[in-house]
């Protein structure tokens, strides 16, 4: 069996999962399993995949195979926005093919419908709001970014409501910004808690394992999987594997592991939320794409998030002084109000892009398919991806399918270490392009 070359390597310090206090014990792979369907990864793709095989087929027996635990992985340590559209439209590219923008957004936003029935009807308790997302500038550079994606909405005829200094200030309560564009159709959650509930609520003929990495394997049918204390054998495999896609084997020199940073801060106290003010629950996307994301948390914690950085290893320990350095550079530009508010966590996450955008969904060989590639949508897209992805493989059917199952595939890379440098090179360039955005 080849052995799998892309392992996770995530720490303790992921501050959705850890504020959430100690988890049950989880279940670990043992001994040897025979399944009619075996998904690898429990991210927002797998666990959709996992869901829809077992509502369309609630005789089979499915195992849904996570290499850390639920809520730990990538899918718990993104900013937690749903969103229905891209942080940074590009007015040029809307313009010229607005018919297929609306059916991206359609598309996102029937990921978003299908979570939020889950929720619904599964009382999964993760803080889910439909309140939107807020773009916002410091600076009359972003300002006239901002602009520009105003243009693109135009042109698709999309909702949204423009934002002055003085409202963003009443909403975030700190003057750093001072134009914004709100846009009303995206949720805010906390990721790791509805990853955790989405997992806990599966149908019964799925069954969960967490701990359980998958360190060789090989291809069939039936398709043989080993892990340090069990093996699993099944005819149909799906691998969600995202940022870790590359190590089976996958997309080889297509996809780019990359590495995003996050930071959260200790409870406000009660004299800090009063010279902070504002609502105290809120999201801000960055006027310029290599900007800040900000989350203000009901429990009056603040999340920091930028910083990506190129990790053939999906490493998310390395390098985080350096990051945690930038996180609090911009964290005190925007709460100088706040100078002995302090981070308590800091974190990176593993996701894959390509370099022409093109996800991956489909059959990729024979009993073989995947899901994966999101391009920064992973909670909205990654659960459409995998929702679509199970009913193609039961034949079943939707007009929006062709979107994810149909279009190019990801392009080819450079060899490293360009890729590496290219990375490096490019998140510099956007530094620098994003100034007081940062």
């Amino acid at each position: 069996m080849p052995p799998v070359s892309l392992l996770p390597r995530y720490d303790q310090q992921n501050g959705w999962l850890e504020i959430l206090g100690p988890q049950p014990e989880p279940t670990v792979l043992t001994g040897d399993l025979v399944v009619d369907h075996v998904v690898i990864g429990a991210g927002y793709g797998g666990l959709a995949v996992a869901r829809r095989l077992a509502e369309l087929d609630p005789a089979a027996e499915i195992a849904l195979v996570e290499a850390d635990r639920i809520g730990n992985n990538a899918a718990g340590r993104c900013s937690g926005f749903i969103i229905d559209h891209a942080h940074n439209i590009r007015s040029k590219g809307f313009k010229e093919d607005t018919e297929n923008a609306k059916r991206q957004i359609a598309l996102n936003r029937a990921g978003i419908d299908w979570l939020e029935e889950i929720v619904t009807a599964n009382g999964i308790d993760c803080d889910w709001q439909r309140v939107g997302k807020t773009h916002a500038a410091g600076g009359e550079k972003g300002a006239r970014v901002l602009q520009g994606f105003a243009e693109s909405l135009d042109a698709i005829d999309e909702q949204y409501e423009t934002l002055d200094a003085e409202q963003l200030k009443a909403k975030f309560g700190t003057g750093f910004y001072q134009y914004g564009i709100h846009c009303p159709h995206s949720v805010i959650a906390q990721p790791a808690q509805l990853a955790i509930g989405l997992a806990e609520s599966l149908p019964e003929n799925v069954r969960v394992f967490e701990n359980s990495t998958v360190s060789d394997f090989e291809l069939g049918p039936p398709h043989v999987l080993r892990t340090e204390r069990g093996t699993l054998t099944t005819p149909s495999l799906v691998i969600a594997a995202n940022g870790f896609g590359e190590g089976f084997g996958l997309f080889k020199n297509r996809l780019l592991p990359l590495i995003t940073w996050a930071s959260m801060t200790r409870p406000m106290t009660a004299d800090e939320v009063e010279a902070l003010g504002g609502e105290d629950d809120y999201g801000i996307i960055p006027a310029h794409p290599a900007g800040t994301t900000v989350r203000r948390r009901p429990d009056n914690r603040i999340l920091i998030r930028n910083q990506y950085t190129f990790s053939r290893t999906s490493d998310a320990r390395a390098g985080m002084a350096k990051v945690v350095k930038v996180h609090e550079k911009s964290f005190r530009n925007r709460y100088p109000m706040l100078p002995d508010l302090e981070f308590e966590y800091s974190w990176g996450g593993a996701l894959s892009l390509s370099r022409n955008g093109a996800g991956v969904c489909g059959k990729i060989g024979d009993g073989l398919w995947s899901t994966m590639a999101y391009q920064g949508v992973g909670m909205a897209k990654g659960t459409i991806s995998g929702k679509f992805l199970a009913e193609h493989m039961m034949g079943e059917d939707d007009p929006l399918m062709d979107l994810v199952l149909g279009g190019p595939k990801p392009s080819r890379n450079f060899p490293d270490p360009f890729n590496r440098w290219g990375v490096a090179i490019n998140a510099r360039w956007r530094r620098w392009q994003a100034g007081i955005e940062e």
